[in-house]
């Protein structure tokens, strides 16, 4: 186990004590939360498995909460139950976990299996008796302590593809009684080799604030280390930085007999020998799993699809999987000295990889005193980049003169701050005013801004204007908000893309829709040309929706039914083709003779088969389908079997 410390040498005989005290205890609880051949891996037991994912790799808006285990690229092995317990859980979802099972044990852990093709035949029997009990596919069932009792290595099921899977794979997960996810490689399981260590692949160095610069620029650079020997990266130039400044790592890990890209487990930097900043995502609550979208980079995710994760605790990240020193990891550079960094990367297996560079500092330097001759009346071009403004122009004029910003009707000077290629480039700190516009003199003509309002992180907070309202409440923001808002037509946009929402706004439009289209006309989400549903509740004439995302969004009218089809029918088993073209599938019913039968639906294959109460009965008769999709349209199909 590594332990993380940040030592000044006139303190180091008292912090070597507490640290001692610390790594005491912590291998004390280590020892009682991983109990070393408790658990029975769920997997071909006693023989080599491999992973295609491990826990904490980073994926969409959340960490990765376990293992997956490869099942041989096909569905149909057997799930062992990990140790003694009893099924406390069941939860079939069209998404997510598809068919999963909880087992919670004795001495409080719980294991979850994901992603089953069946269960045993107990289970198996007793969720489908609740299924036709509630006429329901979808269900989550809590089954009493004494109901499904199972013994260590007991099949409870078999592996398969269900819910949102990409392919066969068991999930499995181990949590606390708190529902705090541990990862299950601490566990000692015995079939799972690694011998591997993790790759680097670029770093960024990324200014901060106005005031800090990366080689002489304010924004963000990345940079590709180079072999320096085995499991050995280096920087091979200083790089030239001055005042707060962020480290970002593209790192994965790698493991024995695959070639699937995986998190690390940890990472630790040093500048100038000392500890800055360490992380170790050993455990942690699904209460704080966005907080991924700040322990990443979560504009460059969306750029590129590449997840630089932050050597620093940015802003509103409630992670407590950090140690930082008092600048919670950034580097500040305030002399022009070289100072020496260290970045050591790590996985599960202590396999480690090393990064060592230099940075050095050298201060800003004033813009040139002559700068290209242009119109003045070139517009401004603007980013909001963190609490920073970022203004560019084409330079107007010889001199430096500054750019007039426009706060509550006064303007405020700012001054050039470089000159990038033909830009003239502006920076302004939005804490010191929320400007409404800019000029480069009070005669020309001014640049607008849609900065809208200056959203506090941590309250509730009304947005109003005259087509919509946004309502924050105290967990919608990571940190404090400069809202953009525009209207284009029936086009929305609220907010930035690139801005993660901690947790749900609330947002209320006001469009003209004439009222007997109101029942179907619904709010979607706008992106790459493409509609995604986002719902909404008619209330007179205006309409309510909750998201997670900002984003574009528009009003459309869906009064087109699904589409069904029967492609299988056997005395045995009904197999149709189902799909919708706009809000999607929203609920499938169907009847044999009158009484409902249960459908399964795999969404990724868009077919849903038979399942009957009693499998020994052939199924003839008049059989009825209703799909019924989000919009409250129905298709129905009729066939006599």
């Amino acid at each position: 186990m590594k332990f993380f410390c940040s030592v000044t040498p006139a303190g180091r005989s008292k912090y070597f004590l507490i640290s001692l005290l610390f790594f005491w205890i912590n291998q004390s609880s280590a020892q009682s939360r991983y109990p070393k051949d408790y658990l029975l891996f769920p997997i071909m037991p006693g023989q080599v498995n491999y992973l295609s994912g491990n826990m904490g790799e980073l994926r969409p808006n959340h960490f990765h909460a376990g293992l997956d285990i490869k099942t041989q690229g096909r569905e149909g092995l057997s799930v062992y139950a990990s140790a003694d317990g009893y099924v406390s859980r069941i939860k079939i979802s069209w998404g997510g976990y598809g068919n999963a099972l909880y087992i919670t044990h004795p001495n409080g852990l719980v294991t979850v299996y994901g992603h089953l093709k069946s269960f045993n035949k107990a289970i198996g029997a007793f969720v489908r008796s609740q299924q036709y009990a509630q006429k329901t596919f979808e269900i989550e069932l809590l089954p009493d302590s004494t109901l499904l009792r199972v013994k260590r290595g007991d099949v409870v099921g078999l592996s398969g593809n269900t819910g949102g899977s990409g392919g066969p794979h068991l999930h499995y997960e181990v949590r606390d009684l708190q529902e705090n996810v541990l990862n299950p490689e601490y566990f000692g399981f015995k079939e799972i080799k690694d011998k591997v260590s993790p790759v680097i692949d670029r770093i960024a160095l990324v200014a901060l604030n106005s005031e800090a610069r990366v080689r002489g620029e304010f924004g963000r650079t990345e940079l590709v280390p180079v072999k320096a020997g085995t499991n050995e990266y280096t920087v091979n130039q200083p790089v030239s930085v001055w005042g707060k400044v962020g480290l970002e790592m593209l790192t994965s890990d790698l493991s024995s007999g695959t070639s699937n890209r995986n998190g690390i487990s940890g990472i630790e930097v040093k500048l100038d020998g000392q500890v800055v900043f360490a992380h170790r995502l050993e455990t942690f609550s699904f209460d704080v799993s966005r907080s991924i979208n700040v322990h990443v980079n979560y504009a460059q995710y969306l750029r590129s699809k590449n997840r630089f994760q932050r050597c620093y605790v940015a802003d509103g990240n409630e992670l407590n999987t950090y140690k930082t020193d008092r600048n919670r990891g950034a580097f500040v550079i305030r002399d022009e000295a070289v100072h020496k960094a260290e970045v050591t990367v790590y996985d599960a297996y202590q396999n480690e990889t090393r990064l060592r560079f230099s940075v050095k500092g050298v201060p800003p330097t004033a813009p040139a005193t002559v700068v290209q001759a242009g119109s003045s009346s070139a517009p401004f071009r603007f980013d909001v980049q963190e609490n920073t403004l970022v203004l560019k122009r084409t330079p107007a004029q010889q001199g430096n003169q500054p750019a007039l910003l426009y706060v509550k009707g006064r303007p405020v000077p700012a001054g050039m701050a470089y000159q990038r290629g033909k830009d003239a480039v502006y920076l302004w700190d939005i804490r010191r005013g929320l400007p409404d516009s800019v000029s480069l003199a009070q005669t020309t003509p001014a640049t607008s801004f849609n900065l809208r309002a200056v959203v506090p992180a941590g309250r509730r907070f009304l947005y109003e204007e005259d087509s919509l309202n946004i309502l924050f409440d105290e967990r919608s923001l990571f940190d404090t908000l400069y809202l953009q808002t525009d209207r284009e037509g029936s086009k929305y946009r609220i907010g930035r893309a690139d801005v993660p929402l901690r947790e749900a706004i609330s947002v209320r439009l006001r469009p003209n829709i004439p009222e007997g289209s109101r029942p179907k006309t619904a709010v979607y989400m706008v992106s790459g040309g493409r509609l995604s549903y986002a719902g909404g509740m008619w209330v007179g004439s205006e309409i309510e929706f909750r998201t997670k995302e900002f984003g574009t969004y528009t009003l459309a009218y869906d009064n087109d039914p699904p589409f069904a089809k029967l492609e299988v029918n056997t005395p045995s088993r009904v197999v149709c083709r189902i799909s919708d073209n706009l809000s999607g599938i929203g609920r499938i019913d169907a009847w044999l003779n009158g009484q409902w039968l249960l459908m399964q639906y795999d969404y990724k294959t868009n077919l849903i088969w038979s399942d009957p109460l009693d499998p020994k009965q052939p199924l003839k008769g008049d059989f009825v389908l209703e799909v019924t999709d989000k919009a409250g349209n129905i298709k129905k199909l009729e066939v006599r079997l």
